[in-house]
This record gives C-alpha cells, sequence and structure tokens, in this order.
C-alpha cells in the first residue's frame, strides 16, 4: 500500500531479458520478506471475487478416474492470437470452466486424436 509520503512511481520499460537477467535489490528483497511474513488476514483479497458454491469442485487431475491422474505437467508460454483467447474463454465459460483449463483439453483431445490418425497410417 502506498504511504502519502512516498514519491509516485515512475515508469521504466525492460525487455524481457533484462527481467530474467535482473537480480532483485536488497531492499526488494527485504520488502518481498516482510509481504512473505504477513499473517493471512492481512493481506487484501477485496479485488478478488467471492466464489460463493464449491459443491461439487473436484480436482480433476486428482480423480483418480481422470485420464491425467498422476500425469506430470510442465509450465508452457506461448502467444495465442487475441480472438482465440476471448472465443476461448467465451466457450469456456459457457461450459462453467476457467479457459486455460478449457485450452489445455482442447490441446489434449486434439492430440489424441492426431496420434490415432498417425498409428492408422
Amino acid at each position: 500500500m502506498k504511504k502519502a509520503n512516498e514519491s509516485p512511481a515512475r515508469m521504466v520499460t525492460r525487455t524481457i531479458g533484462q527481467i530474467e537477467n535482473r537480480r532483485i535489490t536488497k531492499a526488494e528483497r527485504e520488502r518481498l520478506k516482510r509481504v512473505a511474513a504477513l499473517p493471512d488476514d492481512q493481506i487484501d483479497t477485496s479485488d478478488i471475487p467471492e466464489v460463493k458454491d464449491r459443491a461439487g469442485w473436484v480436482r480433476v487431475h486428482e480423480h483418480p478416474e481422470h485420464p491425467l491422474h498422476g500425469v506430470l505437467s510442465r509450465l508452457l508460454s506461448i502467444r495465442l492470437p487475441e480472438p482465440d483467447i476471448a472465443l476461448a474463454q467465451r466457450l469456456a465459460e459457457s461450459k462453467g470452466l476457467p479457459y486455460q483449463t478449457y485450452i489445455k483439453s482442447l490441446l489434449h483431445e486434439a492430440l489424441e486424436r492426431e496420434r490415432v490418425l498417425a498409428e492408422r497410417q
């Protein structure tokens, strides 16, 4: 939270390489330690929407009948066209799914179809 006597932050532009290779300062490290030490009840979560009903929620990959149960996952970053992301968000919302989960399931299904086709040849 910004204090009244702090000066406004200035905008700095950096490349991804500069960000990835940047070392955090001692002051930043100390601030991170202070934030990490905060009790949960002192963390401001007012900008996060409240989830009212969690009935029927299951962590899908933890469900023993899920085909990806026990499969290791790896973080991946890809660029997708904005219209595709917007469409995925709308379709995922209509199915009650998070859009990244929906995209992941579409990719999995498409890869399985391709694998089956490749095995037939």
